[in-house]
Parts: structure tokens; C-alpha cells; sequence
């Protein structure tokens, strides 16, 4: 098989069989219930306080704090009950009957929004008795765009009052979006920044061919994430470029020969791992990456295995270790390798398989808190999402259903996870958790949405 070609099916899965292999091949044995030991809490949502001019945008932002609190991973709220919304307009909150109530429902927080002409205050009552805190005065101004990102905020403040950390109410996705170009047989794919719930969805570059797997810089602590890699095939092949969230113009990040893909950068910022077949064959690389200068010095082959291909690199969190797909054994499978040092005769690098009975494995992700790789395989013939936990050296199959599920990507909390899921109708995006493992479809409208990061 042409290298290119199968390098390219690696990166967009031709769900064949034959190539990946199927869960006939694989033992099931291996694949665990998920349990992660977390109860998730009910939680009851007063409705929202408000004037009746504010009655439509008051029910808006309701069901965005709804939403919130229902993805989290840690809480669920409890549907509205007549006798607890009259207990709260009165105040009434450890009456007998409303205790009853409570505690007939496990609940054992309320939250109660009062929303104003330009802020919003809530109250979280804690119904076992304990103290009340309150997160006061977050402003509005009556722009859905505008005050769906302080409710986000209020969710990850609710959050941290109840768990001791954020939430991710407050990410942002990168993707890209795939349309068939009006009367012509051509496609063209751009790349697209959302709120985590895939509203406020806004086209980042333009005029940047057609481009896939777009990844974020990572910030630096307490900053939003400025600047992304991409591929585009706009000089008709696939080059690396720097893209930038801020309207700067993107920047070509490498000028080796040949085709450029998958670009991923490591935790610390300072190393940036592709693939390339500068060498005839699509293996892996790495170059040294600063924030401020970009790319520093040569890039190095880290990796290669005879004739066979590797693809989708991820690294682990200390920035040591390095993730991967290769077919060196004949089915693609996920292995791991440590950076070498410069110089060292790559012919000693032995990869380790991450899991040695699934075959067909693509997109794998390493999570934040090292603990865990996520990647997509093939059950029956449909790509499916599946997690393997490094401590336990077991694997956790996340996703059922009819639809190919791809590219999965963990957010900051090591919890949720970000995938595309389509059929040949179409791909949208949804969000997943670990501790309820219920995916919700977050993207919309048309187009094909894929390389979520």
C-alpha cells in the first residue's frame, strides 16, 4: 500500500476491516465496566428570580446553568418540583415537609439565582445545615453571548464551592468544519473556535485551504490559550503552520520536504511531535519548540519501524514520553516510547504496547493526569471510544451506537472527553464524561464537525 495513503488512513479512518481489524481480533475480555467510585450528587436549581421583561432571556440563561450543572461529571440536577420552588420563594428551605423533600431526593444543595437588570447573584444552600455561600454580583448586559459566558463562570464557581476546583465550563473548543464547496466536487475544511457546549461558534482563519487536526498551544497558567497548529494541504501538500487566536497572520511552522501532519505540543511548550515523510517513510518526529521564537533547531527522527507507519503522536504530561499509532506489527496498535536524547541510534528505541489485544487503533490522547490514554477502535465494523487506564492496565470501552466516534481529546480536568461521531449523513461533536458516561451532541448546523480539541 502506498505510504502516503495509508498514512492518511490513520488520520482519516477508512473503516475497513481488513486494515483495522475488528473485535473479533481483540480480546474482550479486557474491557472493564466503568466505574470510577464517584457518586454523582443531586442538586436542586431553584428558578430563576427575575422581572417579567427579562422572562425570555431569564429562561435562556436558566438552561444554560442547567446544562452546566448536568455535564459536569459531579452533579445532577433534580427536575423542579411545585412544593420545593414554594418553599423557596418563601424562604422556607428546613421546614419538615421541605426536608422531606430533600432528603426523599438525596439533595443536599440548593442553588438559588436572582437575576438583575446587570448582575447576577446566586446562593448555594447547603441543606445539611451547613454554611451558605453566595457568588454575588457577576454582570450582565442582556447579550445572550455576552452573559452565557458568566453563566459558564458561575457553573465553574459552583463547582469549586462544592469540589474544591473549577469545572470546565469555561473551555473552548477547537475544531474544524468540512463543506462540499457550492458547484464544484471540492471540499473545503476551516477551523472553528466554541464555548466547550458549541455555542458561540466563530470561524478563526481564512483563506487557509483545507485544513485538520488543529491543536492548542498550551497557556501558560491562569491565561486563555492564544495560539494553535493546524495542517493545511493549501500549497498541495500537508504543512504544519501556527495559527493564532488574536487575528495575527498564520506563520509556516516547518520547511522540511515532503508531507507534514498531525502536530501536537507537549505540556511544557517546549517540544512539538509530527509526523513526516521526509525520510520516504511517515514516521515520527520531534522539534524544539519555544513559545516566543517558535521552532528551535532541526527537527529529529525520534521513531521509525521498517516499512510501516506511525501517526497521531500525543504526549504524556511530563513531556518524557510519547504516544503513538504504528502498523509495525500489522494491525495499527498504540505504543509508547520514551524522548530519546539527541544522537541516540533510534534502531535501540523498543515501543511498548499500551494495550497489545486491541487492533485497529487510532487517535490516541493521553490525559492531563497522566493516568489514562484514550483512543477509537473498531467493534463490529463501528469506531468506538475506548479509555485505558495506565495504573490498572485496563480498558474501559466509553461509546455505543451506529455512529463512527473519532479523535477523542480529554479536557483539563482528565474527566470529560471531546470526540466526532458521524455516519456518510454528516459528523457533529459530543461531550462525555467518566463518572456518567451519557454523551451529549454539542455542536450544530451544517457542515461535517471533526478534529475536536
Amino acid at each position: 500500500m502506498n505510504k502516503v495513503l495509508l498514512l492518511f488512513l490513520l488520520l482519516l479512518p477508512a473503516l475497513n476491516p481488513v486494515l483495522y481489524g475488528t473485535d473479533d481480533e481483540s480480546e474482550e475480555a479486557f474491557v472493564v465496566p466503568l466505574s470510577t467510585g464517584i457518586k454523582i450528587e443531586p442538586i436542586y436549581l431553584a428558578g430563576f428570580n427575575g422581572t417579567p421583561e427579562q422572562k425570555e432571556h431569564t429562561t435562556a440563561l436558566e438552561k444554560i446553568l442547567r446544562f452546566d450543572l448536568n455535564v459536569n461529571g459531579m452533579t445532577q440536577v433534580v427536575a423542579k418540583s411545585p412544593e420545593a420552588e414554594s418553599a423557596i420563594s418563601r424562604s422556607k428551605y428546613f421546614g419538615p415537609a421541605e426536608m422531606k423533600f430533600w432528603q426523599k431526593n438525596c439533595i443536599g444543595h440548593l442553588i438559588k439565582v436572582t437575576v438583575t437588570d446587570n448582575s447576577v447573584d446566586t446562593e448555594i444552600i447547603d441543606l445539611k445545615g451547613g454554611p451558605i455561600k453566595e457568588i454575588k454580583g457577576i454582570p450582565i448586559d442582556g447579550t445572550l453571548s455576552h452573559d452565557r459566558k458568566q453563566m459558564h463562570l458561575i457553573a465553574d464557581s459552583i463547582h469549586k464551592a462544592l469540589f474544591g476546583k473549577d469545572g470546565i465550563a469555561r473551555s473552548k473548543i477547537l475544531y474544524t468544519v468540512r463543506e462540499k464547496i457550492p458547484g464544484k466536487n471540492e471540499w473545503i475544511s476551516n477551523i472553528v473556535e466554541s464555548d466547550y457546549d458549541g455555542a458561540n461558534a466563530r470561524q478563526i482563519i481564512y483563506d487557509a485551504g483545507y485544513c485538520v487536526t488543529p491543536r492548542y498551544v498550551p497557556p501558560e497558567p491562569e491565561k486563555q490559550a492564544g495560539n494553535f497548529f493546524y495542517v493545511s494541504y493549501k500549497t498541495g501538500q500537508p504543512k504544519i503552520y501556527l495559527g493564532s487566536l488574536k487575528g495575527v497572520p498564520p506563520q509556516r511552522f516547518s520547511y522540511l520536504r515532503g508531507n507534514q501532519l498531525m502536530p501536537v505540543l507537549s505540556f511544557q511548550r517546549d517540544a512539538v511531535a509530527f509526523i513526516s515523510d521526509v525520510t520516504g517513510n511517515p514516521d515520527l518526529f520531534i522539534q524544539e519548540f519555544s513559545p516566543e521564537k517558535g521552532a528551535v533547531g532541526k527537527p529529529r527522527q525520534i521513531f521509525t519501524a521498517g516499512l510501516a507507519t506511525q501517526g497521531t503522536p500525543t504526549f504524556s504530561p511530563d513531556g518524557n514520553r510519547v504516544a503513538f499509532v504504528s502498523d509495525k506489527d500489522g494491525s495499527p496498535k498504540i505504543y509508547t516510547i520514551k524522548i530519546p536524547e539527541a544522537g541516540k541510534n533510534i534502531k535501540d528505541i523498543h515501543p511498548i504496547a499500551v494495550n497489545k489485544y486491541r487492533r485497529g487503533c487510532t487517535a490516541p490522547a493521553w490525559s492531563p493526569d497522566g493516568t489514562k490514554i484514550a483512543y477509537c477502535a473498531p467493534v463490529d465494523g463501528v469506531r468506538q471510544i475506548f479509555v485505558f487506564d495506565l495504573n490498572t492496565q485496563k480498558e474501559v470501552r466509553l461509546t455505543e451506537g451506529a455512529l463512527q466516534k473519532e479523535n477523542p481529546s480529554w479536557a483539563h480536568n482528565s474527566l470529560h472527553l471531546v470526540y466526532n461521531a458521524g455516519s456518510d449523513k454528516g459528523s457533529d461533536l459530543y461531550l462525555v464524561n467518566l463518572n456518567k458516561p451519557e454523551p451529549v451532541k454539542i455542536s450544530s448546523g451544517k457542515g461535517e464537525k471533526r478534529f475536536p480539541d
